[in-house]
């Protein structure tokens, strides 16, 4: 019974050693890590659309002019395969309000910078430790292999208004309460994307505690197009603080 209760106790302690350990520097983030906290992580999914194209061997048709008076075609095998240009999009959607997020835009930024400074690390801290006491901030980026297939999609995102978009984006809690969009800035010249401002109360109480279930980002961009991609809130807490 000792040594149960002795297993317990050790699995406990290595559990709040585990809570307690600081975060990654974000200036020592890798590449990989990046695209991690951006892509797949508790503040930055990924939405989906469309199918990957797989390679098809084909193989070269070649007119080759018979003896008699009809032709036959003969084909060269073992080409290499033609891939179609994939039709996937992916569409991005980041708490930019969370700090492990801006960590990783701002190493993002640093990474792609090859003659970076003191002074551009020393601004870049200042963005990742700004304050967003007031307010939650959701970017989305669209990503394509074929730019055309972004296009509408970009094309609407830029000349958007906080009043055409009110009634179509909101932040969502499990039990249906929501956060309705206060502002909106269109993709600028940072790369981020569009930016979706909401109030961080909800009738006088932060709409998110680390009690809360999930939160769900909802944005109808176009009669076919809806964003409605879900975080679960208990996985956003980041040196010990609830960030989202």
């Amino acid at each position: 019974m000792r040594r149960v209760l002795f297993s317990c106790l050790i699995v406990t302690l290595c559990a709040f050693s585990a809570l307690a350990q600081k975060s990654k520097p974000w200036n020592e983030l890798t590449e990989k890590e990046v695209a991690k906290i951006l892509n797949d992580s508790p503040w930055g999914q990924t939405q989906t659309e469309g199918e990957e194209t797989r390679p098809e061997q084909t193989s070269a048709i070649t007119q080759v002019a018979a003896p008699s008076s009809a032709n036959r075609q003969l084909s060269r095998e073992g080409e290499a395969p033609y891939t179609k240009p994939s039709r996937v999009v992916k569409y991005r959607a980041r708490f930019l309000s969370a700090k492990p997020v801006r960590g990783a835009f701002a190493r993002f930024l640093l990474l792609k910078k090859t003659d970076a400074d003191e002074n551009l690390a020393t601004q870049l801290q200042g963005f990742v430790e700004r304050d967003f006491a007031d307010y939650v901030v959701v970017v989305v980026m669209a990503e394509a292999e074929d730019p055309k297939l972004v296009g509408p999609t970009m094309q609407f995102l830029s000349t958007a208004t906080a009043d055409v978009l009110k009634d179509k984006v909101y932040l969502e809690r499990k039990d249906g309460k929501r956060l309705v969009l206060a502002d909106y800035r269109p993709p600028g010249p940072d790369g981020m994307g569009a930016k979706f401002v909401f109030m961080r109360m909800l009738e006088g109480k932060p709409f998110l505690t680390p009690e809360s279930d999930n939160v769900r980002f909802f944005a109808q961009l176009s009669e076919k197009m809806k964003l409605n991609v879900k975080y679960k809130v208990s996985d956003m807490m980041y040196d010990g603080k609830l960030e989202y």
